[in-house]
């Protein structure tokens, strides 16, 4: 792990803009993201893993296409970045499991059950949190907080030179 400041906001952009019309399967992306840069402590490659994971989830569990909304706010504590779908959701009896190894919930029809896991320990890896919001029928909303790095500044003095 690598940590340094980076701009959430490129990474969420960068990670939408690399799903192609395929994999897409009819989903429409929406991007809610502010102007100014948000900056997290985070390993930027990390990030980008994390948020495939939640993307590709969105779309394989939104058989029917529909929005997949991706958003990111800085909060007193960190910054905030939510992926939401609309989806066929996840039974509350299903939520506090899907974060554990090899747990494939009754409605997968791929995959190895470690997607969510992964995410899980490299959002905690880097000192951040990450929970689920869903309701059966009605989509999912994964949210996780990373910490803040030390500015916007920190941000722009990593860019390259040109």
């Amino acid at each position: 792990m690598s940590l340094a400041p980076v701009d959430v906001r490129e990474v969420v952009s960068e990670v939408v803009a690399g799903v192609d019309g395929a994999t897409s399967n009819g989903h429409r992306f929406v991007l809610d993201l502010p102007d100014e840069p948000l900056a997290a402590q985070a390993d930027g490659e990390k990030l980008r893993q994390i948020l495939a994971a939640l993307v590709d989830n969105a779309i394989k569990f939104s058989p029917d296409g529909g929005k997949v909304t991706l958003s990111a706010r800085q909060t007193n504590d960190g910054i905030e970045v939510r992926v939401e779908d609309e989806g066929v959701g996840i039974a509350p009896s299903e939520q506090e499991r899907i974060f554990r190894k090899f747990y494939r919930g009754p409605l997968a029809s791929a995959g190895t059950g470690v997607g969510l896991f992964i995410a899980q320990g490299l959002v905690l890896a880097m000192g951040g949190r990450i929970f689920v919001d869903s309701q059966e029928g009605k989509g999912s909303r994964f949210t996780f907080e990373l910490p803040l790095a030390s500015g916007p500044s920190a941000i722009q003095e990593q860019r390259p030179r040109v």
